[in-house]
């Protein structure tokens, strides 16, 4: 078994290493999708913890097949799937909406899964074994171990904290919301949800009906959203906001 070649603080190294390139590689892709600055993620720190699961999840269930390829890509490719949509599922049952949506995309589940989205996950098994995991565990086996701890205790306080934050805001954003002007909170919405994923403009329904049980507009205001007029306002509100 892999995880049986590393001690406790080696393990916790590895999956903040992954939380930390989760978020680098997300931040990346979606600012120069929106052409500004984005800090991806449910927490504010750059670590994004599903990516230090999800990455762990690989190592353990995938290494054991490593001498076969198609084993490696069909176990990463259900697994992290499997994972994807629970901590979806999870996420939308604790705050009740959704953090990342494939509605945009063909053949997906509920728009917390998709089939690209899993081939990916496949490919990422791939990458995984055969290409990170060799610098990875040089790195883990070179860094001095008392560093190593120091890192682990620091990241462990941070997310800790971050997630009692994060967690307290998002319980009290829809009450801030409800204070707002209408189009304020829309934007704000709007803004919200391009930093935890996808883009808007695919899921315009979603976004008007949540404020429509927000009360920030009423009934008729929603049926009027669905006109082209309103459409074009509201892809208007959306360029603004990138």
């Amino acid at each position: 078994m892999v995880m049986a070649n590393y001690s406790i603080t080696q393990i916790m190294f590895m999956f903040f290493l992954f939380c930390n390139y989760g978020w680098i590689q997300e931040s990346i892709i979606e600012s120069l999708y929106h052409k500004r600055v984005i800090n991806r993620g449910f927490l504010r720190g750059p670590y994004i913890p599903i990516y230090g699961i999800g990455g762990m999840t690989l190592l353990f269930v995938c290494m054991p097949f490593e001498e076969n390829g198609f084993a490696v890509y069909f176990v990463g490719l259900i697994s992290c799937t499997v994972l994807e949509y629970f901590v979806g599922w999870l996420m939308e049952k604790l705050f009740h909406k959704q953090f990342w949506d494939y509605s945009m995309l063909k053949l997906t589940y509920k728009n917390r899964i998709s089939l690209l989205s899993s081939l990916f996950w496949g490919l990422m098994a791939l990458f995984m074994v055969y290409v990170l995991y060799s610098p990875v565990d040089a790195l883990v086996h070179w860094v001095d171990p008392v560093f190593i701890g120091i890192y682990d205790l620091v990241m462990t306080i941070a997310m800790c904290v971050d997630a009692v934050i994060s967690v307290s805001n998002q319980i009290s954003f829809r009450e801030k919301l409800k204070r707002l002007p209408v189009e304020k909170a829309k934007r704000l919405v709007t803004d919200k949800f391009i930093q935890l994923g996808g883009s808007v403009a695919k899921r315009r329904e979603r976004l008007t009906a949540f404020l429509v049980k927000m009360k920030l507009i009423g009934v008729e205001k929603y049926s009027e959203e669905e006109e082209p007029r309103e459409d074009n306002d509201l892809d208007e509100d959306e360029e603004e906001t990138n």
